[in-house]
Parts: structure tokens; C-alpha cells; sequence
């Protein structure tokens, strides 16, 4: 709806582990060690170096339980490829790939900075 800023600073997830991935119908969401969580309504992607692993829509849910091997692990980086997509790396060479969809309707938020994309 927003696009995701060039500039986007994102508090609390460098150098934390994701700790939970909570589940709901219509969300993903990743709770991170320091608190801070990104809910995310749109396409989800996962990779692992260059091959992808699992996504997530909401019509389909996961196509894979390789998602699951995003836990316990840190967030080395993370930066914004276009306005549309958010990356966010991690240790062992995982990347979660975070996509803004709808011209219509909110994607992505992030707390606890209550950044609405």
C-alpha cells in the first residue's frame, strides 16, 4: 500500500534470533528476541543461499515446513531491494524476502515502531 522506504530503519532485530512465527488465517507473524515483531499479510519467500525454500500467501499458506528453520536463527542485515520488497538476512545463509503486494490494502507492520506498509 506504502512501499517499504529506502531508508528504512527497522529497531530491535540485528543480531536478534527469530524466536517464534506465529501463525493466524490472514498473518505470518516474527516475533524476534528483543520483542520487536514484523506481521506480514502479503507474499513471504525464504531462501536458503540461492535456492528458495518456502513461501507464503494467504490463498495457499506454506508451501513447505522449511520455514521452520528460520528459528533460533540472527538477523546479520537486512536492507530494501525496491519499494516493494524488504530482505532480511540472516545467520547460515537464510534470507526472508518480504514483499508489499496490494495497492489496496496494508502488508507489512512493524512493531513496536508501528510502521504500517
Amino acid at each position: 500500500m506504502y512501499g517499504f522506504a529506502k531508508d528504512l530503519k527497522i529497531e530491535g532485530i540485528l543480531g536478534e534470533e527469530i524466536r517464534q512465527i506465529r501463525m493466524g488465517r490472514y498473518d505470518v507473524q516474527f516475533l524476534f528476541g528483543s520483542g520487536s515483531c514484523i506481521a506480514v499479510q502479503s507474499l513471504i519467500e525464504v531462501f536458503h543461499g540461492d535456492e528458495l525454500i518456502a513461501t507464503w500467501y494467504e490463498d495457499v499458506n506454506w508451501t513447505s515446513s522449511n520455514f521452520q528453520r528460520l528459528l533460533n536463527v540472527s538477523v546479520t542485515s537486512y536492507s530494501v531491494i525496491d519499494e516493494r520488497v524488504l530482505e532480511i538476512c540472516l545467520s547460515e545463509e537464510f534470507r526472508l524476502r518480504l514483499h508489499d503486494n496490494s495497492e489496496q490494502f496494508e502488508s507489512v507492520q512493524i512493531y513496536p515502531q508501528h510502521i504500517v506498509i
